[in-house]
């Protein structure tokens, strides 16, 4: 009975010294401010994955890891091995525009350690007004578009016309763009039947909003 126990006991210990320690990922990089080169703290880095959960695909990404960068905008997070389909990191900051980019699983699962860096773009707004201060007619027209926009999305500037008819036209419009940048703004004015074309450029500055007028 005694040799029976001893038996067991070793068996239980071999068990317990074969169990497979997971292996463990390491990712490390640094945020910076696009247009200064500025590293940048405080910044939240989320790592999300499309699990693989008892044979069963999962479409949607759950976060597995979140940090904060330091103050030399560095970030680093280990991650246990698991079955995952893909990689996802998220970058947000207040008054940035926030970042998603996809990584290959192969990438992240890598013994030698990962390396990841990402530059913010800061939003700056333009607040653009546009009112018919000189009616002639209901026939007076105006059209008016940016260009040089980098960033797309909800709330940002883009290069579509835009028209006003009549002579009571007033417009108010306000988006984001990307800082320390030039923004283009043409304007084509039509009054009785005479055609004036005009443009302009508007610098975006730091985070800041600039407010626009055309007056026509």
């Amino acid at each position: 009975m005694k040799y029976i126990s001893i038996l067991l006991i070793l068996a239980l210990a071999l068990s317990l010294g074969c169990k497979k320690t997971p292996n463990i990922y390491k990712i490390n990089g640094n945020v910076k401010h696009k247009s200064l080169g500025e590293n940048l703290s405080g910044v939240k880095v989320y790592l999300d994955a499309k699990k693989i959960q008892n044979g069963t695909y999962n479409a949607n990404f759950v976060n597995v890891k979140t940090t904060n960068t330091d103050g030399s905008g560095g970030f680093s997070m280990e991650i246990e091995d698991s079955q995952v389909s893909d990689y996802r990191f998220r970058v947000s900051e207040t008054g940035y525009y926030s970042i998603e980019e996809e990584v290959n699983v192969d990438k992240i699962h890598s013994t030698s350690g990962f390396t990841k860096n990402f530059e913010l773009i800061k939003k700056s707004w333009i607040e653009l007004n546009v009112k018919n201060t000189m009616p002639q007619s209901t026939d007076d027209k105006i059209t008016y578009r940016y260009s040089n926009i980098e960033v797309k999305g909800r709330g940002c500037c883009n290069n579509n016309v835009v028209t006003g008819d009549g002579f009571d036209y007033v417009a108010h419009h306000k988006c984001s763009v990307r800082d320390h940048a030039w923004i283009h703004i043409y304007w084509t004015v039509t009054k009785n039947g005479n055609q004036s074309i005009h443009n302009d450029s508007i610098y975006s500055g730091n985070g800041e909003t600039v407010i626009y007028n055309i007056n026509y």
